[in-house]
């Protein structure tokens, strides 16, 4: 009987898929005993394999740490084109354009409602002495400064979606030309 009732997110995964699913999803460099560990491997060369695999297709990266040993990382600008491909792939233009607007309503409200005009004005609130803030108001700030960094992040990836839409369908095999979207040259 498993200890925690649940089965094993690892359980119909082979070690080498397991290695790939931790060194993709990794948030910052570790070393392949540490990626050997989580994805649950025995083998530290077969770890190592894959990860060099991973590096040889530009998966993720590998550098030498502060420690002397080498370290992996993720791709970031890999990840970022390919959030941006599947925006494409998966939205309309439409579809984009309205995730782009309320995007910007939810910042405009947090703008009025903190009587702020950017996110750093917001943060300044928090420092702010004279402002008496109790530790619920400022835990919310917190939350909402969080939230409005992920909504500028989402939409500046939705944008860069927007820009690159035409030329991206046009180079996928399944797309059927300009006639279902309408772009002007003077945008």
């Amino acid at each position: 009987m498993p200890e925690s009732g649940l089965t094993s997110w690892s359980h119909d995964l082979s070690a080498r898929e397991r290695v790939r699913k931790i060194a993709t999803t990794l948030t910052q460099p570790r070393s392949v005993e540490w990626i050997r560990d989580q994805a649950q491997v025995s083998s530290w060369q077969t770890a190592k394999d894959e990860l060099e695999m991973l590096v040889e297709f530009g998966q993720i990266h590998a550098f030498e740490g502060d420690d002397g040993h080498t370290k992996y990382a993720p791709n970031y600008q890999r990840r970022y084109l390919t959030a941006v491909t599947e925006l494409i792939n998966d939205h309309t233009r439409e579809e984009l354009r309205e995730e782009v607007a309320a995007i910007q309503t939810a910042i405009d409200e947090w703008k009025a409602e903190y009587g702020v005009s950017s996110r750093s004005e917001l943060e300044a609130t928090i420092a702010d002495v004279d402002a008496d803030l109790d530790g619920e108001s400022i835990r919310e700030r917190n939350r909402v400064l969080r939230e409005w960094e992920r909504y500028a992040d989402n939409k500046r990836l939705v944008a860069h979606a927007l820009e690159l839409y035409d030329d991206a369908r046009s180079l996928s095999p399944e797309w059927d030309g300009p006639s279902n979207t309408s772009v002007s040259l003077s945008q």
